[in-house]
């Protein structure tokens, strides 16, 4: 006796698998798990890094920031428009990075160039 062949809805089923405990897991380290695999966590880094920016410091130095750019390394190219600003900006370089840090809740900022 042969059997019928499955229906296309029973296929499908069997080819993506039955969903178990195992495989389950929250919705945001699978999100983690995907931008790992993509290789774009240092993009997501770096906007998160340009959100702060702004927050941290404000409109007034927001405005004066022409472009800001995240190397992979962990180095923030921050390009300003004021000279005063440039040197007060590279005068306090480590602080920068920890208020950016801090605000973000994690170690995303290892060094900051100011041009």
């Amino acid at each position: 006796m042969k059997s019928k062949p499955p229906k296309r809805s029973q296929k499908r089923r069997n080819f993506y698998g039955k969903a178990n405990r195992d495989s389950l897991q929250p919705l945001g380290s699978a999100i983690d798990n995907f931008l790992k695999v993509n290789s774009m966590h240092s993009k997501m880094d770096e906007v998160e890094v340009i959100l702060a920016w702004k927050e941290v410091f404000g409109d007034v130095i927001n405005k004066k920031t022409r472009h800001l750019k995240l190397n992979p390394d962990g180095s923030l190219v921050a390009t300003l428009n004021s000279g005063p600003l440039k040197e007060e900006f590279s005068l306090n370089k480590e602080k920068i990075v920890k208020m950016i840090n801090d605000h973000l809740g994690r170690d995303v900022l290892l060094s900051v160039r100011i041009r």
